[in-house]
């Protein structure tokens, strides 16, 4: 181990093979199947998964986690080493014996040797998925195993027949379910292509851009740095995966810009949590579960996409609204140095003299692979690794038509684009692999959820405690959506609720005489699972934003409930409208316009500021009255009704008041 080490170390070429090859290896397999399928999809997946685990574990044994010059132990390195070697072989040994596992996994017949490599892959995807992603979603694979085979133990609900452990291998991996089933072949493909694209579009210099796009707007209105912080984590957070990632990602530039502007760090660490919880509910991408979602609904991705838009709008519209009101009363003013002078013929530039017309091309080859996702997404209604494929292939063309436009024609802006082209699909290799194994440790548990019919029990559990009241069924839900996406990533927080929980909503609504459906239920959960990063005392994206801004972890926290609070109302607000959700005109329209007043009366009660002016603890109560009859009346009459005495206070009190500044 150590002559290894040492070998890897003199020859940077050879460090730079082993940590390359299979990330790219994966990015080319998933493209090339994207193209054409040349193998059954549980095969092509056996060799995702294998690829991704491969990735994992080199770069695990030779890469520090944080970055330091003491390098990897050589414990984590043996160890990654023997990780690395039982994961090509229990892939490699699925490849030869798929026929059989298909042929007589119905059957039921398997043989010890079997076994041993099914259980090998649970336990290496659950390995992953803890050192990954965090040790709680080890353990709930790990406990939920438990659970499978301690039923007849367990009191109350949770008590059930049992599953032996031999049962468990094999209905997760040799019947070729669990491990093999819908939700892996999701990662191996849907997710994947997505995942891939984000990591090109990273080593690109796409993040980068949308952070100088950041730098370009600042001073030119006010609070354009909040506002900017805003916008770069909204897109950047459809494409990064989860809140706390978008967080670190985003947050390293936009809290300390935020903070040099005499932004307190309370509110850049708040401002930025809130920004990048909900990139995952905006189109055309939304992160990995909103694919997750389009499969178990069996309903085309273009469907999910069209619900999720006005939602995503009204959650964006109202956390810009806030931070305009912020803005007014904190006085964050706009940085008069900053903004540039009218006069002279030069055009304008930032800092580094990049010109208007430079950093409109360097966009125009993100925005292009962009537009042709939407197009065929949206317009033409193709499939999602269709989709990705010609998005990713836009991407890299649009590349090469840049730099040569910018370098001309040699060989200097030739291999700059080899070297990128080959680093891009390394990078996008190393994002998808985790994904992978993530989704393949869930789905073991989701496996064993509906193995043990613990979603019955659980239905009619809640169904006792809340009797009638459908409103109990929808905060009920809500707290069961928070408390189980407490600390997870986004597609393990969503795939728990939506196997538990969105069926229950459904089939106690139609009990309560209140048509929900199916995907306005998994929608709800989508957006609490969502909404955990932000609720205590775990707050992930909050933890995130705190090691960047230096402030303290409640206050930051309760900032983020003040400026995100109407965020909670959301889910709620399109169960009662599903015109938000079910396009129609003019009932949409009306009702984006309706609902976008409400949200900000109910940011109003939230924040406790309007327009430069503190409102009075009954005004406050007057709007969190008027904002449940805006949401939630139970006709279009009576929620104008609401809207026509928030304006009529309005006017009662001469309008919108003089802006004031206010010390912090």
């Amino acid at each position: 181990m150590g002559t290894f080490r040492s070998f890897i170390g003199r020859h940077g070429w050879v460090r730079k093979l082993v940590l390359g090859t299979p990330p790219a290896l994966l990015s080319i397999a998933v493209i090339a199947y994207a193209m054409t399928p040349y193998l059954p999809k549980q095969l092509f997946t056996n060799l995702v998964l294998g690829l991704s685990l491969a990735t994992y574990f080199v770069n695990r044994g030779l890469i520090p986690e944080d970055d330091s010059d003491d390098g990897v132990s050589r414990v984590v390195t043996a160890g990654s080493l023997l990780l690395l070697v039982a994961s090509i072989a229990s892939v490699a040994y699925v490849h030869l014996v798929f026929d059989r596992w298909l042929e007589t996994g119905a059957f039921v017949i398997y043989n010890n040797v079997d076994l041993l490599v099914g259980g090998s892959l649970i336990v290496l995807v659950t390995v992953v998925t803890s050192d990954k992603f965090g040790h709680f979603l080890g353990a709930l694979v790990l406990a939920t195993v438990l659970y499978g085979v301690g039923g007849p133990y367990l009191p109350g609900i949770l008590s059930h027949g049992g599953i032996s452990l031999e049962t468990i291998v094999f209905k997760n991996t040799i019947s070729l379910q669990g491990v093999y089933g819908f939700l892996t072949q999701i990662a191996a493909t849907w997710v994947a292509i997505f995942v891939i694209f984000a990591g090109i579009v990273r080593r690109f210099g796409g993040f980068d851009l949308i952070l100088e796009l950041t730098e370009r707007l600042e001073g030119s209105f006010r609070g354009a740095v909040p506002q900017t912080a805003v916008v770069s984590s909204m897109f950047m957070g459809t494409m990064m995966g989860g809140a706390g990632v978008n967080v670190a990602a985003t947050g390293s530039f936009t809290i300390p810009l935020m903070q040099e502007r005499g932004i307190l760090g309370k509110h850049a660490g708040a401002i930025e949590s809130v920004a990048s919880t909900a990139g995952q509910v905006l189109p055309p991408i939304m992160g990995s579960a909103a694919f997750i979602m389009a499969d178990i609904l069996g309903i085309p991705f273009a469907d999910v996409a069209i619900a999720a838009a006005i939602p995503a709008f009204l959650y964006y519209g109202v956390t810009s609204y806030g931070v305009y009101q912020w803005s007014i009363w904190y006085d964050w003013e706009r940085d008069e140095d900053e903004v540039q002078s009218p006069d002279g013929a030069e055009e304008p530039s930032d800092g580094d003299g990049k010109s208007r017309r430079t950093f409109f091309l360097q966009s125009a080859q993100f925005i292009v692979p962009l537009v042709v996702l939407i197009y065929l997404l949206i317009v033409m209604r193709y499939g999602p690794l269709y989709s990705g494929l010609y998005t990713v292939l836009t991407l890299f063309a649009t590349r090469f038509v840049y730099l040569l436009a910018s370098d001309g024609l040699g060989w200097a802006p030739l291999r700059q684009y080899a070297r990128e082209f080959l680093s891009g699909l390394r990078h996008g290799g190393e994002s998808a692999a985790p994904f992978v194994a993530l989704l393949a440790a869930l789905a073991v548990v989701i496996n064993i959820f509906g193995a043990t019919g613990l979603t019955n029990r659980i239905t009619f559990a809640l169904s006792t405690l809340t009797g009638t009241s459908f409103v109990g069924i929808l905060v009920i839900s809500m707290i069961l959506a928070l408390l189980f996406g407490l600390g997870m990533p986004t597609p393990a927080a969503y795939l728990l609720v939506a196997t538990i929980i969105a069926p229950v909503i459904v089939e106690l609504g139609s009990v309560n005489d209140f048509i929900v459906e199916p995907i306005v239920a998994h929608m709800f959960v989508f957006y609490f699972a969502l909404l955990s990063a932000l609720t205590p005392p775990v707050a992930l994206a909050v933890a995130m934003a705190i090691n960047i801004s230096g402030s303290d972890f409640l206050e930051t926290a309760l900032e983020s409930i003040r400026l995100g609070g109407p965020t909670f109302l959301i889910p709620f607000v399109f169960v009662y409208n599903p015109s938000l959700i079910f396009w129609s005109f003019p009932e949409t329209l009306i009702a984006v316009v309706v609902q976008s007043i409400g949200l900000m009366v109910a940011l109003s009660v939230t924040m406790g500021v309007e327009f430069g002016r503190r409102l009075p603890r009954y005004e406050r109560a007057l709007r969190a009255v008027l904002f449940l009859v805006i949401a939630f009346g139970p006709s279009l009459a009576v929620q104008l009704t609401g809207v026509a005495v928030v304006a009529l206070s309005v006017l009662l009190r001469g309008g919108v008041p003089q802006l004031r500044s206010a010390s912090q």
